[in-house]
């Protein structure tokens, strides 16, 4: 009987026993004891291997020694304070396997203890939980990351201190490359030694990454996916690097895994994020690249963010300059043609006078309204409402009225033009006014920032699918620091010189919407500037006729009516064309424009928007209700946009200006 009971019992032990460790096994854990009488431990298999012994081997006389040195102390007190309570306990700390290397455990274990409280046997399990601890860390890496990226305001500063937060304990390396143009900038390293720190960027110097290189961060730049090496082997080394000296330094640094992700923001790859292990061993995995692609997007953001804040601070500052110098170049022109009227109304013969006086308003007013129509046209690009009224055309045709609207500047100034045109046509598609509006504005920069008695030549080039313009001086310059900015809005070449800091903004955008391009060059300050327009050439229509050099067919007086609630537009205006040989007639609202017109007759009517009872639409509606096509209507108002003559021609205007008139254009209708 008592061997049966022997037997039946061995049978339930070994029983228990093989479940015991099945469960073990399947959490990962190690059991153990000790029988604080008899001194007695026991583990099982697993709680050797937990700390880097063979299974059965001998145990240390003190498990303590088996502990991290800087853990030591603070298990020693837990174990007395759980003995000495006679309660449970669960504790996390280091061990160090015999080849040094240190791993996370966590303990959890129970005292027994006699009736008289006495601790008899302390008894538990461990698990390793490095995973864990290299998750906590890389979670905490990214917490301080986040707040880091949170207070960017110069991204190379705020990446390299994110660099330096990866290191030691999500990588060994971390390194930040931007996109510029055709090259990868390094913005930052960081490495435990400082000297390693200093060597990769003389690396990336003197071996920049191959753009042709399919792996990599050229090739996470291509692809805009991420890329990751578990282990780098040297295999993969010598089949990617060619250069000796290289592929020398490059083994030199041990490099053990790698992982690369790009920063993408609204779809653009503003550059890369690289982290490597080299002494710590660490292996790179799919856990580990979803942390470095989350910290790449919060990065790529931040950075946007950047630069975004960046781009309105200049944008402030900018337009803080841009409204003191409109203010003082409004009151350029004005200044003269207020002087002018003073000098009139003050002469004791205002005939002697007249000449000079009318030659400085009628330049002083023309500058005043090119200042108006820029700011219009600023409106317009802005909000993408400009138009353009395309024509096949010889752009040496342009070229040639751009060239005389800006020869008295560039005569005042004293320069030498040279203009090369070549033979043969070049046939753009294009707006002509808008075309030698950025001829003209190319050619005044270039007067206005050439000191008095310079150099500017105008050359045109034609070849098989572009014509380009080059419009060149010997003027200011720009500097270094200014010319990738010089089309932004309100940037101008000099401060010291008058002008609004739009123009080569109106100039970029015009010559796009012909499909075009342009660019600056200067060698510097004081060295001279190039501009160059290249716009599609278009192949030869039977049917584009030159334009021909005849005088305008004489026309008959016509009888006007002008309708504007400004008394002294609608008069002086009226004067005007009574001078051109019409017959004009003035009205200053809707209902005396109605009655006028049936009274008067007119052939052409010059009609204002903004009148005081109802407004120039329902005017034209009911005058062309009254005389059909009989009569020429033209909408007259400061109002310029593309709704605006949408609607002007809904009441049956034939025709939409914008204040104020050109008499060449008055005289031609």
């Amino acid at each position: 009987m008592l061997d049966l009971l022997r037997r039946t019992f061995g049978r339930e032990h070994r029983r228990l026993e093989k479940r015991l460790r099945l469960a073990l096994m399947a959490g990962g854990m190690a059991a153990w004891e000790w029988e604080l009488r008899t001194r007695h431990r026991w583990w099982s298999p697993e709680m050797f291997r937990l700390h880097g012994l063979a299974p059965g081997a001998a145990l240390p006389p003190d498990y303590f020694t088996l502990v991290h040195p800087q853990d030591r102390a603070a298990v020693r007190r837990h174990v007395r304070e759980t003995l000495a309570s006679c309660s449970d306990h669960t504790l996390q700390y280091r061990v160090v396997w015999p080849d040094g290397a240190v791993h996370w455990l966590e303990g959890t274990g129970s005292t027994v203890c006699d009736d008289a409280g006495r601790p008899e046997l302390i008894t538990g399990v461990c698990v390793n939980i490095d995973a864990r601890k290299e998750e906590e860390a890389d979670l905490q890496f990214l917490a301080q990351a986040s707040a880091e990226l949170a207070a960017l305001t110069d991204y190379p500063e705020t990446m390299q201190r994110i660099a330096r937060l990866a290191v030691p304990h999500f990588a060994d390396w971390c390194a930040v490359d931007m996109v510029e143009g055709a090259a990868l900038r390094r913005v930052a390293v960081a490495h435990v030694d400082d000297s390693k720190v200093r060597l990769a960027h003389e690396l990336h110097e003197r071996f920049p990454p191959d753009p042709a290189d399919p792996a990599g961060t050229w090739g996470v730049v291509r692809s805009g996916q991420p890329q990751l090496v578990p282990t780098i082997t040297a295999e993969m080394l010598a089949a990617r690097i060619r250069d000796p000296e290289c592929l020398q330094a490059i083994r030199a640094l041990g490099l053990h895994s790698f992982m690369g992700v790009p920063l993408v923001a609204q779809g653009r790859i503003l550059g890369v994020m690289s982290f490597i292990t080299s002494d710590s061993r660490r292996v790179f995995t799919e856990r580990d690249l979803s942390h470095a692609m989350d910290l790449a997007a919060r990065a790529a953001v931040a950075i946007t963010n950047a630069e975004l804040l960046e781009a309105m601070r200049r944008s402030d500052s900018a337009k803080d300059v841009f409204l003191a110098t409109l203010a003082h170049e409004l009151r350029n022109p004005l200044a003269p043609i207020v002087n002018s009227l003073a000098l009139l109304a003050r002469s004791e013969d205002p005939r002697q006078m007249l000449p000079q006086t009318l030659e400085v308003m009628q330049r002083q007013t023309k500058h005043l309204t090119r200042l108006v129509d820029d700011l219009l046209d600023l409106a317009r690009i802005n909000s993408g409402k400009i138009e353009l009224r395309r024509e096949v055309l010889d752009l040496r045709d342009v070229l040639r009225a751009a060239v005389e609207s800006c020869q008295p500047l560039i005569d005042r100034r004293r320069h030498a033009l040279s203009v090369e045109l070549p033979g043969e046509p070049g046939l753009v598609n294009g707006d002509p006014v808008r075309l030698a509006q950025v001829y003209a504005n190319l050619l005044n920069n270039a007067a206005k920032y050439t000191p008095d008695g310079g150099h500017i030549e105008l050359r045109m080039e034609v070849a098989e699918d572009a014509v380009k313009v080059t419009v060149s001086d010997s003027g200011l310059g720009i500097s270094a620091e200014l010319l990738p900015h010089i089309f932004e809005l309100f940037t101008q070449a000099s401060p010291n010189l008058q002008g609004l800091g739009i123009g080569l903004f109106l100039v970029r955008g015009l010559v796009r919407m012909h499909e075009g391009q342009v660019s600056a060059e200067s060698g510097g300050d004081g060295l001279g500037s190039r501009f160059s327009v290249t716009l599609p050439r278009v192949a030869a229509d039977p049917a584009f006729v030159p334009a021909a050099d005849e005088g305008a067919p004489a026309r008959a007086g016509r009888k006007v009516l002008v309708v504007d609630d400004n008394a002294d537009a609608a008069d002086t205006l009226a004067q005007l064309l009574d001078l051109l040989g019409h017959q004009a007639r003035t009205a200053g609202d809707g209902a005396s424009a109605l009655a006028r017109f049936e009274e008067f007759q007119p052939e052409v009517v010059l009609l204002d928007i903004g009148l005081p009872d109802v407004d120039g639409y329902e005017v034209a509606r009911r005058i062309r209700s009254l005389a059909g096509d009989e009569v020429q209507l033209v909408a007259l108002t400061g109002f310029g946009q593309s709704e605006d003559k949408r609607r002007a021609a809904e009441a049956g205007f034939d025709q939409h200006w914008t204040k104020p008139v050109d008499p060449a254009r008055l005289a031609e209708l």
